[in-house]
């Protein structure tokens, strides 16, 4: 008997940890830079002198010190904790769908929207976005033929910014397709601190809300995978009802407890690769990519038609470099590569590498 289902086979991600990979550089996760801060380091290290104790189940203090970083009258009722964003997406599907209701994106969008549902094997439904790749139109949502039923929509995910293109829906369009969605809204802002847009003021007043937010991008936490969401009191109650008894170990907790208290180091952190991301934007524009307008830690890069024969994700790892193929993801139709914003050498080798495919492809023609 099979239990796999419709779900692929698991892919091995490359990743910093496996040795097989060293000396690699690593621009395909969206990871931040920066290494821990000596503060951050010093309150994992004295957590893990208690490793032995099981963790805080309710994340009382790291609950407490979120509501206060998000503000607009937060409160730790409107806050929950998960093992990085991914799994409060699966929180989310499990608390809110039915095998007869499922999940709504929009297209091109974060792919593990998808990858939950179809692993709990409730349906999934998708709408392009704009051509700007923006949220279309809130009067273009329902009506035509190839739009879904809203009866079967029971949970709707948006990414803004979004991922993997890195644009951004500004805040009415936002609101106006939020309005005529049914079921339980998403608004997924886990680049939030790259764009400062939010919808977290409205979690009060509408309470079919929920933000979801991550430390491991502007925070640089991705190790130890903490994510959070922001909502009223009673979807905060089911989303806890619904939860691991402990969803977040004892390190991490004392982790994010300290980023917390350090707001001010991570918004120059961020300031500073705003800055790379731009200068990195404008060299890949001069050697013929595409690259969309970001409000993310990465780039979307489009190649041009005539770049190379071959996949360009796949030419870099090739030489040491990994950055992430988005050719195949739907609402992408060419050649394209999500590159996270990396340290000053890191971005150099990435630039110097197209070039050297870029020239070796002309040498060849």
């Amino acid at each position: 008997m099979s239990f796999s289902g419709f779900l692929p086979p698991r892919k091995p991600i490359p990743s910093f940890w496996n040795p097989a990979h060293q000396g690699y550089v690593f621009l395909h996760l969206g990871e931040n830079p920066f290494p821990p801060t000596e503060p951050i380091l010093h309150a994992i290290s004295q957590a893990a002198q208690n490793a032995n104790r099981y963790p805080d189940a309710d994340a009382t203090i790291l609950r407490k010190k979120l509501a206060d970083y998000v503000g607009f009258g937060v409160t730790a009722k409107n806050i929950w904790v998960g093992n990085g964003s991914d799994e409060l997406i699966d929180l989310a599907i499990v608390s809110f769908t039915a095998v007869d209701q499922g999940i709504l994106t929009f297209d091109p969008t974060f792919f593990v929207y998808t990858f939950a549902a179809k692993r709990h094997g409730v349906p999934v439904y998708s709408l392009p976005r704009a051509e700007d790749y923006a949220l279309p139109a809130s009067e273009n949502l329902f009506g035509e033929k190839t739009s879904p039923p809203e009866s079967a929509i029971a949970l709707t995910f948006i990414a803004n910014p979004n991922n993997p293109t890195g644009t951004l829906t500004p805040r009415r369009r936002v609101r106006e397709v939020m309005e005529k969605l049914p079921g339980i809204v998403v608004i997924d802002e886990c680049y939030y601190e790259f764009c400062g847009e939010t919808m977290a003021d409205l979690v009060h007043e509408h309470e079919r809300l929920i933000i979801f937010r991550s430390l491991s991008k502007s925070f640089g936490l991705s190790g130890l995978r903490l994510g959070y969401a922001v909502a009223h009191e009673r979807l905060i109650d089911t989303l806890a009802r619904h939860a691991m008894t402990f969803p977040v170990n004892a390190l991490a907790q004392a982790a994010g407890i300290a980023a917390l208290e350090q707001v001010d180091v991570y918004r120059r952190q961020i300031e500073e690769l705003k800055y790379r991301r731009d200068q990195l934007q404008r060299e890949l524009s001069q050697l013929g990519f595409s690259v969309l307008p970001s409000h993310t830690n990465f780039l979307l890069a489009l190649a041009p038609e005539n770049f190379v024969p071959v996949n360009p994700a796949k030419t870099l790892a090739e030489k040491g470099l990994l950055v992430s193929d988005q050719t195949s993801t739907p609402g992408i139709s060419q050649p394209a590569i999500r590159i996270a914003v990396g340290t000053e050498k890191e971005n150099r080798r990435l630039i110097e590498m197209i070039r050297g495919i870029i020239a070796s492809y002309i040498n060849v023609i």
